[in-house]
């Protein structure tokens, strides 16, 4: 059975971007659900007064994440640049739970002062795709 892949990646809004910001991401989610079927959550959350958000992604596996960084560098560029670019936020933290590939690792390198956390060991759990 392959282990699960989770993403948690925190941004700083700058002053002023919190609207811009949302509008953006919301058009990355749409893209991201159509384009991605594997994809099992992508959420973002934003805190009381604008100034951060958390990005949330759970995938099946690390290729599932590949992808999904293939969907942005491929057929996202535009709206990541507009929902994710530096004059709306600054990157500050990512966290991955699962074994990231050089491609994600790669691409947090070019992103300065990121910092980059991975915890690679999934000791158990499970996923529910219904409740009930």
């Amino acid at each position: 059975m392959t282990q699960p892949f989770i993403s948690i990646a925190t941004l700083r809004i700058k002053e002023g971007k919190l609207e811009d910001v949302t509008r953006s991401y919301t058009e990355v989610v749409e893209t991201v659900k159509e384009l991605e079927p594997r994809m099992i959550a992508f959420h973002g959350f934003v805190n009381e007064d604008g100034t951060e958000m958390t990005i949330i992604q759970v995938h099946p596996d690390t290729a599932s994440m590949d992808f999904h960084m293939q969907v942005l560098r491929d057929k996202l560029a535009e709206h990541v640049a507009r929902a994710l670019g530096p004059e709306l936020i600054e990157p500050t933290q990512v966290e991955y739970y699962g074994t990231p590939s050089e491609i994600a690792l790669e691409m947090d390198r070019q992103v300065p002062g990121l910092a980059v956390g991975v915890k690679p060991v999934h000791v158990g759990g499970f996923t529910r795709t219904t409740t009930g």
